[in-house]
């Protein structure tokens, strides 16, 4: 969240909306419904999977064109391999 803060204030960007931090596993135009129909299909197939979690080694960042669904124009800009030191 601070990251997010200090790029917003860089850049001179006021949100209407608090920014949540989130991991898209799933790029896709569904309805809420049919959101919530699949999340109860990942829960009865596997409950444990709703609470899954994992440790993040790299994250990248790309540049997209939120318009094109297929994903072709997306550009890595770069990549960072965290570090386990704190």
């Amino acid at each position: 969240m601070e990251a997010s803060a200090r790029a917003c204030n860089h850049f001179g960007f006021q949100s209407s909306t608090p920014y949540m931090p989130h991991l898209s596993l799933l790029y896709t135009d569904i309805s809420d419904e049919e959101k919530e129909r699949a999340r109860q299909r990942v829960e009865e197939l596997d409950k444990e999977m709703l609470g899954l979690g994992f440790q993040v080694s790299t994250l990248a960042l790309y540049k997209t064109d939120t318009e094109d669904k297929s994903l072709e124009s997306w550009e890595q800009v770069e990549v960072y391999h965290l570090s386990d030191d704190k």
